[in-house]
């Protein structure tokens, strides 16, 4: 079964020993959230462990705006390393958000063999399905 969002952050907030599970509730609670958002309070906070801390950033902001938080809250504590990380796993993730942009007729591949290929650049110009080929996938 595939990690979900919350799989992940719950994944990086134990990899945070004491002190900087200390720093990151802490910077956490000074966290200015985006409008329509409220911060979460210290006193949720304060003794909360890595499973209810990310109880509470789901709660508060919702799976993809509570990657987003995380991931800023980490960079603040100069954890660009699990930042980037987090961002890797969830990008990745069902739920996750991909922000890729749609295929347009310079960006589209094909498939061969399992390796992608930009179209221009493939040996055979016709394209499959062109001429009613099969394609398994």
């Amino acid at each position: 079964m595939a990690k979900t969002l919350r799989d992940r952050l719950l994944d990086t907030i134990r990899e945070l020993g004491e002190s900087d599970l200390k720093m990151f509730k802490d910077k956490l609670n000074n966290f200015q959230p985006k409008p329509g958002f409220n911060s979460i309070r210290w006193g949720e906070l304060e003794r909360a462990d890595a499973v209810e801390i990310t109880r509470l950033l789901v709660n508060y902001y919702e799976q993809d705006y509570a990657v987003e938080v995380a991931r800023k809250v980490l960079e603040d504590m100069d954890k660009k390393n699990l930042a980037h990380n987090l961002f890797q796993a969830t990008e990745k993730a069902p739920g996750g958000t991909q922000q890729t942009p749609a295929p347009t007729s310079s960006t589209m591949t094909g498939v061969t063999a399992g390796v992608v290929t930009p179209m221009e650049n493939r040996p055979d110009s016709s394209r499959a399905g062109d001429l009613g080929d099969k394609i398994d996938l």
